[in-house]
């Protein structure tokens, strides 16, 4: 199934060209999801020492945009993104404790068009770019905290599709196993390049599913 879609995908868009139009202009726009995951492992030698590894990120988002035209939004995306990160050791004298912490904050202005698919249904395609800004922390046992801050930019074309629950409400998907992005950071005084065309293995990663509203002065 999964490689079927990915198959039709690009004819559905198509061939959808000739479909009655479902976003009319004017219309507004709000979506938002979260992700949060994190882990910790714990490891012990039978000489006593016992070392801690853990891992927290949260990212929520929220986007906003409005239809200058039938099927056609410009639209603004704010994602922040923290992660924080723990080691430490005891035991033995080699006891330390270090916390390294990163946040970034993004920017997202893009265009979506729609094509429907039918009276529920709608794929989109979404060109957009990425502004970051970036800030690292890293705390170690007998040092100071120190702050390092930098910048990103980026640009990427994203697919998707819609899924309208009632005229108001609906739920979307961005098929990040199609997507394409180009990123560049700097931060500590390094600067870093990065290309995705979009496939992972890890079918959780294919798709993120947003909650969105469309409003309009009929509904």
């Amino acid at each position: 199934m999964k490689k079927l879609f990915l198959l039709l995908l690009p004819g559905m868009m198509l061939l959808a060209g000739n479909a009655e139009a479902q976003f009319d202009k004017g219309t507004r726009h709000w979506g938002a999801t979260i992700s949060f995951s994190g882990n910790t492992q714990v490891y012990k030698s039978n000489t006593g020492t016992e070392a801690k590894l853990g891992n927290q990120s949260l990212s929520p988002s929220i986007q906003f945009g409005k239809f200058y035209k039938d099927n056609t939004m410009f639209g603004l995306r704010f994602t922040p993104f923290f992660s924080f990160n723990k080691q430490s050791q005891d035991g033995w004298g080699n006891d330390y404790d270090i916390h390294n912490n990163f946040m970034s904050l993004t920017l997202s202005p893009f265009i979506r068009r729609y094509k429907s698919l039918g009276p529920k249904w709608a794929i989109f395609l979404q060109p957009g770019l990425n502004l970051s800004y970036l800030r690292g922390a890293t705390k170690g046992t007998d040092t100071e905290k120190e702050h390092n801050d930098g910048f990103g930019a980026g640009a990427y074309i994203l697919p998707g599709i819609v899924y309208r629950i009632t005229p108001r409400f609906a739920l979307e998907a961005d098929a990040n196993v199609l997507s394409l992005n180009l990123n560049y950071s700097n931060l500590n005084s390094i600067n870093s390049f990065g290309f995705n065309a979009g496939f992972t293995s890890n079918i959780q990663q294919y798709f993120s599913i947003r909650a969105s509203w469309y409003l309009t002065t009929s509904n």
